[in-house]
């Protein structure tokens, strides 16, 4: 058998609860603390079921939510749910990250974590102290900047301006009140202000699109005006990537919405055409998170982290590695590596 799928047993979270139960405790559940898990009724049991079990191991009290999948979400015992919480750990089809009330409940002091990745990844990305303090340390460089520059050999020369907006650490944990995470995660961002990105972004050959769980085959040249795509040349990648934009029929989709960088030397960039995850686009955490890799990503910003302007269908990610990075007049990444130690 060439591939074989994702688990779905439910049996299987037993063997589970362990590795669940290490990265509640690296967001720093406590025994007379409420863990809240989010599932919907589409989604692998397997990840709430072990998550439970993690919790309650912790002397922690747990109980889980299950949401509809393909229905209105319930507003007011949801949200109600969510302001009661200590820390909530969601696995759902549903990006609760761009819901208001999550948003409450972060500035009521919760801690929230998204664990969706394949469980191949969330055992493999699980929180690592040293991921953890290089992110941090990323996201303080950061906030001390305001234009970001991103150039490559194979032609990438693009600015944009992060102004006020938050300089954001992701390290797969949510250790610290207010905080919203993703397992698996290991990156630097922000959403840069809209309408500052300006310049060309060159894909080159291996570099990835990785929402289609697709690597490039030939270069894609893309031109940013005013912080909007205005034009895309080469092969098929530029084709189908053309053709996915275009298809939702709303300027937004063209728009640039946020930028990050990897952290993580744990992260495979082959990651998306593994045999164990044959799913397109299930790997995603490797792309975003590999050592150096810088993203742009277009459509949606408006989640509660990014805090943007940009409420849109699309949130398509393109990663590309060998490329370089400076805040304001500082060089942080020379072709795919970091300059500075306290990154290295």
């Amino acid at each position: 058998m060439a591939n074989r799928r994702i688990m779905m047993n439910p049996s299987a979270a037993a063997e589970l609860v362990g590795l669940f139960e290490y990265q509640l405790s690296m967001c720093k559940l406590k025994p007379d603390e409420l863990c809240l898990v989010i599932t919907d009724m589409a989604f692998n049991p397997v990840y709430s079921d072990a998550c439970i079990g993690a919790a309650l191991n912790l002397g922690a009290s747990a109980y889980k939510q299950i949401l509809p999948y393909d229905h209105p979400l319930p507003g007011k015992a949801m949200g109600a749910a969510w302001q009661e919480a200590d820390l909530i750990v969601y696995m759902s089809t549903h990006r609760l990250h761009y819901h208001e009330q999550m948003g409450q409940a972060l500035d009521n002091g919760a801690r929230v974590l998204m664990a969706v990745q394949p469980l191949e990844v969330l055992s493999r990305l699980r929180a690592l102290p040293e991921v953890i303090e290089r992110t941090k340390s990323g996201a303080r460089l950061l906030g001390g900047a305001n234009r970001i520059r991103i150039q490559s050999k194979a032609g990438t020369d693009l600015v944009m301006e992060r102004g006020d907006r938050p300089a954001l650490a992701h390290y797969g944990v949510a250790d610290e009140p207010g905080h919203l995470d993703f397992w698996g995660a290991g990156m630097v961002e922000t959403a840069q202000l809209e309408g500052t990105t300006e310049g060309r972004l060159v894909l080159d050959v291996g570099d990835a699109n990785f929402s289609f769980g697709r690597y490039m085959e030939s270069a894609v040249e893309i031109d940013f005006r005013e912080g909007k795509i205005v034009d895309i040349r080469g092969g098929l990648d530029a084709l189908l990537l053309g053709d996915f934009l275009a298809s939702f029929n709303d300027s937004t989709a063209f728009k640039a919405g946020h930028t990050s960088w990897g952290t993580d030397k744990r992260a495979q960039w082959h990651a998306l055409i593994k045999a164990i995850n044959p799913e397109p686009g299930t790997s995603g955490a490797d792309i975003e998170a590999h050592y150096g890799n810088i993203q742009i990503e277009l459509g949606s910003n408006n989640d509660i982290n990014f805090k943007g302007k940009i409420s849109s269908r699309t949130h398509l990610g393109l990663c590309c590695r060998n490329s370089s990075l400076w805040l304001d007049d500082t060089q942080v990444i020379d072709a795919g590596k970091f300059i500075p130690a306290e990154l290295q």
